[in-house]
């Protein structure tokens, strides 16, 4: 929804944000203001507390006195919104404005990363060169993993430590902070929020293939700067242009689908997805366990608890007026543990009874799809739970009509998300990215406008437009493969595939047009002859020297391409 806009205009929104972030952290150091809306004789305030109310905890009451708003704040008002942000507006909205995302992009900005030296093999030439973290290290392929690890150890830092201490909490944040530029700092490209962010499986989980109001880039004609993807402006031209240095070969930021579809087999994939359900659901059902009900969670007490610190090894549940002599330092962590291997459990075995039972357009779905199909169900799931709890302790001071519309709101738009999602599939996805390339290549072509029934190809949806390529089969085979080399270059050029990939990609395409797949080895060598720079450029800088000869690289990147897809 933002990508269009100037990056010189986020710059200044991301400053604005940023800076308000630092006043509530510094507010949780030093508050004068919020704690009179909570005093009890502040009649015009929902916050006012109500001394002779007992919340309880246990056995005993916690005292109502009054108290600074700034922990309340962040975790019942703008926690929710990020995540109410990530459904509807879509991974790119939040990516361009999250904070933490342009802080640790200050030492790229600033020209201080760190660098090492490399010899071109080929001319003996040394370079200095940022340094990336790539895919086939253990980092690049078990980061889920490790994101998911961080996630469910700061949530139990959350309950035990920063919940209502505000000092513990100011410094959590500003840790978190230190450590998003020193990512940025150790490693180019966006490191910290690909694969250090515990954020980052959240925002997996909850945009999916598409969010509601997100864009869909691969649609339009050649997009030089996608999404949110690294940008900064040419202090030159003043125009915008890349700063993409391939952190990542699937990058969320440059087509969020594309990544959803690419990483389903990704190790971890299964753990954040069905996972996450179960921690929303532990982490709100935990206040219970150890409080012995639900007050203590609604009203929000837990944001001003004093002596939340000491309580670290007090009784960690609570259980129909039992307590179970468990620290709650080990009670947590059992509630996460417990409830994530249930959901991930149910997890597999829907996906299973999908494969079973459920049929697609007339046939059994594929692993694939039902994979993606049991996917949908956990994030509307997971969003309707988290807002049932989320933002209830500032939600519920409402008068009754606002907070049932919030509610009709929640309902409607986790609705129209699963209704969207659930019938996409990869196919469809693969179909529409090639549409624009497919178009261009068939306006080169003499078709009789008849075909058409009197539109223009540009009016064709992409269903119409790969039905018209399935009845060029009368057409020539060059013309086919005219057509075909096209598209694959187009595609090339765009990164929507790279050149290994690119084989499986168009397999459907070449049925259609009725070629062999040893045309597509000869059409990648034809390219690396003729327009070696595609093939260069398609290839992740990782894998190719930037000073070698283009000719030379291009030619090593098309035989490992024809070998890696017959073997």
């Amino acid at each position: 929804m933002l990508h269009k806009v100037s990056e010189k205009t986020m710059h200044r929104v991301r400053w604005l944000l940023t800076l308000g972030w630092f006043l509530l952290i510094a507010s949780l150091f030093y508050d004068p203001i919020t704690p009179a809306w909570t005093q009890p004789d502040n009649l015009a305030s929902p916050f006012r507390v109500d001394p002779d109310r007992c919340i309880q905890i246990r056995e005993s009451c916690l005292p109502q006195t009054p108290f600074s708003m700034t922990a309340l704040m962040w975790w019942a008002m703008i926690v929710p919104a990020a995540i109410f942000i990530l459904l509807v507006f879509g991974h790119e909205f939040w990516r361009r404005i999250c904070p933490l995302s342009f802080l640790s992009q200050l030492p790229r900005a600033l020209g201080i990363q760190r660098r090492r030296k490399i010899v071109d093999p080929v001319t003996g030439e040394t370079r200095w060169d940022v340094v990336r973290i790539t895919e086939n290290s253990w980092l690049g392929r078990n980061h889920l993993y490790f994101q998911f690890g961080l996630f469910v150890l700061g949530l139990g830092i959350r309950i035990l430590y920063v919940n209502s201490d505000r000092v513990a909490l100011g410094s959590f944040l500003i840790g978190t902070i230190i450590c998003a530029i020193l990512i940025g700092y150790l490693y180019a490209g966006k490191s910290w929020c690909h694969y250090f962010c515990p954020m980052a499986p959240v925002q997996q989980v909850y945009t999916g293939p598409r969010s509601l109001l997100g864009s869909q880039t691969y649609r339009e004609q050649k997009p030089a700067i996608t999404q949110s993807m690294c940008r900064t402006v040419d202090p030159k031209t003043g125009r915008e242009q890349s700063a993409c240095v391939a952190c990542k070969a699937a990058c969320f930021d440059i087509d969020a689908e594309k990544t959803y579809w690419t990483e389903f087999k990704k190790p971890g994939r299964r753990l954040v997805q069905y996972g996450y359900l179960g921690m929303v659901i532990a982490f709100y059902l935990y206040y219970y366990l150890y409080a012995g009900n639900w007050d203590y969670y609604f009203t929000g007490a837990w944001t001003h608890e004093d002596d939340q610190i000491a309580k670290v090894m007090d009784t960690g549940f609570y259980i129909y007026g039992h307590a179970i002599p468990i620290p709650k330092a080990i009670a947590v962590y059992i509630t996460f543990s417990v409830l994530i291997a249930i959901t991930l459990a149910i997890g597999l075995i829907l996906e299973k009874l999908c494969r079973t039972f459920v049929v697609w357009r007339g046939r059994p779905v594929s692993k694939e799809q039902s994979q993606h199909l049991v996917f949908t169900l956990f994030t509307g799931a997971s969003f309707w739970t988290f807002f049932s709890y989320g933002a209830r302790p500032s939600l519920n001071r409402l008068p009754y009509y606002p907070l049932l519309a919030f509610n009709a709101l929640i309902v409607l738009v986790g609705s129209i998300w699963l209704y969207r999602t659930l019938k996409r599939t990869r196919a469809q996805y693969e179909r529409e990215s090639m549409a624009v390339s497919l178009r261009q290549q068939l306006h080169k072509l003499p078709l009789d406008s008849n075909l058409l029934g009197g539109r223009d190809l540009d009016d064709l949806t992409p269903d119409e437009i790969y039905t018209l390529v399935k009845v060029m089969q009368g057409v020539s085979e060059q013309m086919r493969m005219q057509t075909y080399t096209g598209v694959v270059l187009d595609l090339l050029e765009q990164k929507t595939t790279d050149v290994s990939g690119s084989f499986e990609f168009c397999r459907k395409l070449r049925q259609d047009l009725q070629l062999k797949d040893s045309d597509h080895f000869a059409m990648i060598e034809a390219i690396a002859a003729t327009k070696p720079e595609v093939l260069v450029a398609a290839q992740s800088p990782q894998a190719t020297n930037h000073n070698s000869d283009t000719s030379t690289v291009a030619t090593t990147i098309a035989k490992p391409a024809r070998k890696a897809t017959t073997g």
